[in-house]
């Protein structure tokens, strides 16, 4: 964090300098507005896309990881352009203070097209890191799904449940509960101070009234189940024999679930329910009497 603070700053200082030097050009060589149009502005323009992009990587916690590689490429981008300018007027006859101002062009020009790559190089990571994570969090799931559906009680899927939210989609803590809409109990939970009379049952009533197999971010006393506290609360609810099982997750560091949090989520709600179901279909099967 501070060297991304650092570096960003560090590009809106730049920025700013550059464009003060452009003025101070078209000062020292006053020229027709057709020159100011074609030659400064632009240069200008480039110095406010400059410090635009410094306070981008200030404040945008995703590039935490990528603001050196971004100002690597910046740097490097900008040498380069003012290597090529110095060897191409390095044998003209030109004012030593007009081949400077030239060079801070090339350099800016430079520096802002190593800024655009380093920032898309970092986008780049940015997916690719997260394709690899939800691949490994996927490929855990599958392999704790053939386990679900070796389950023989809805307690052992209840376990195996919590297990994957916490270990393998990095919840904070989780609850399962079974009812019938009216009446809710706690099959097994990782969040403290949690009752079905209170936050939770109506949480239960609520996510229960939902859509099956689908995720719930928002309902009534999703707030209350983290006892205030800032982060979001998951719920789905599942089919499970005349009632309803509801598998709640609990992020504080997540204020918004994204695609890929609800995805596995509801993937693992899929797993659930089929285990669910044997479960329902064994206890059936065992209840029948033996034909005489």
């Amino acid at each position: 964090m501070q060297y991304r603070a650092a570096i960003g700053g560090g590009l809106v200082v730049s920025g700013v300098l550059l464009g003060v030097l452009q003025i101070v050009q078209y000062l020292q060589f006053p020229a027709a507005a057709t020159t100011l149009l074609f030659n400064t502005v632009p240069f200008i323009l480039v110095s406010a896309a400059i410090v635009f992009t410094g306070v981008t990587i200030v404040r945008d916690d995703a590039y935490s990881e990528y603001a050196t590689l971004i100002i690597s490429w910046g740097v490097g981008s900008a040498v380069a352009f003012v290597a090529v300018f110095t060897l191409i007027t390095g044998t003209s006859q030109q004012a030593g203070l007009t081949l400077l101002f030239g060079a801070a062009d090339a350099g800016s020009a430079g520096g802002l097209a190593g800024l655009l790559i380093g920032l898309y190089d970092a986008r780049s990571r940015q997916t690719l890191a997260t394709v690899e994570r939800s691949a490994e969090k996927l490929k855990g799931l599958n392999k704790y799904g053939k386990v679900l559906n070796e389950s023989s009680n809805v307690e052992s899927v209840s376990a195996l449940c919590i297990e994957v939210l916490e270990f393998v989609l990095d919840s904070d803590g989780a609850v399962f509960v079974h009812g019938d809409g009216d009446s809710w109990r706690i099959v097994d939970t990782t969040l403290p101070d949690v009752e079905t009379d209170g936050a939770l049952g109506r949480a239960a009533r609520d996510a229960s009234d939902r859509e099956k197999l689908q995720t719930v971010t928002d309902g009534e006393g999703f707030d209350e189940i983290r006892n205030g506290e800032p982060g979001s609360t998951l719920a789905v609810p599942i089919p499970y024999g005349a009632g309803t099982v509801v598998l709640f997750a609990v992020y504080y560091d997540i204020s918004e679930p994204d695609t890929e949090n609800v995805d596995l989520f509801e993937i693992l709600a899929a797993h659930a329910a089929t285990a669910l179901s044997s479960v329902d279909t064994a206890a059936r099967a065992a209840d029948e009497p033996e034909p005489l």
